[in-house]
């Protein structure tokens, strides 16, 4: 969100983010600040990093987005959905669906960011900043359903790759996930830093609300 023109900061969206990268894809591309403060040498995460990101048609086949959003059904046509990244620089709906279906070949977008699932604008209630990425070819995307707190987002994206680095479908793997996160009793991830696993035990409502779509 934004408070009086500047963008909140997101801790606990960096520390996933770094978490996922060093646990699960360490030849991934990081865009963003690092714990410590220091930018990545590959980016701040601006909106040109990004949209450049999607229009090459190489490298990676997955994407994640731990950043804010911002979904205005009021709003105009470019202006009712977008990402809101570094620098309050906005990546539009619009934007997004141009950059995916010129692009690379993209296998799975996680949207760890508030309603990214919620319609922006259109009487079939279709367009959303996760069907952008569906209308652009991407196989599967994982969207929220409504704003979720920072902390709660956090764990769960962590242990949703955990159990999709595991060889559960993207489908399979949110789900369990999201049964980890209910089983009072359940296990420690093994990799999990430390960071994340000092995070208050999320209540059901903050991450409930992350879906999948696609294939």
């Amino acid at each position: 969100m934004e408070d009086r023109g500047e963008v909140l900061d997101l801790p606990a969206a960096r520390a996933e983010a770094v978490a996922i990268r060093a646990s699960f894809y360490p030849a991934a591309r990081y865009l963003g600040r690092f714990e410590n403060g220091e930018t990545s040498t590959a980016g701040t995460g601006r909106r040109a990093e990004v949209a450049d990101w999607l229009a090459d048609p190489g490298g990676g086949a997955m994407l994640h987005l731990a950043c804010h959003a911002v979904v205005d059904p009021e709003a105009v046509a470019g202006e009712s959905a977008y990402l809101l990244l570094a620098g309050g620089e906005r990546l539009s709906a619009e934007e997004l669906v141009r950059g995916a279906a010129a692009g690379r070949d993209i296998a799975l977008v996680v949207l760890a960011a508030c309603r990214t699932g919620v319609s922006s604008r259109g009487h079939d209630e279709a367009f959303s900043l996760a069907t952008t990425f569906l209308a652009g070819n991407i196989r599967s995307v994982v969207s929220s359903q409504w704003s979720v707190p920072d902390e709660a987002t956090s764990v769960l994206m962590y242990a949703f790759h955990h159990f999709l680095h595991a060889g559960r479908s993207v489908a399979d793997a949110l789900r369990a996930a999201q049964l980890w996160l209910l089983d009072e009793r359940r296990d420690r991830l093994p990799s999990m830093p430390d960071t994340l696993r000092g995070l208050p035990r999320p209540e059901t409502a903050d991450w409930a609300g992350f879906v999948h779509s696609g294939r």
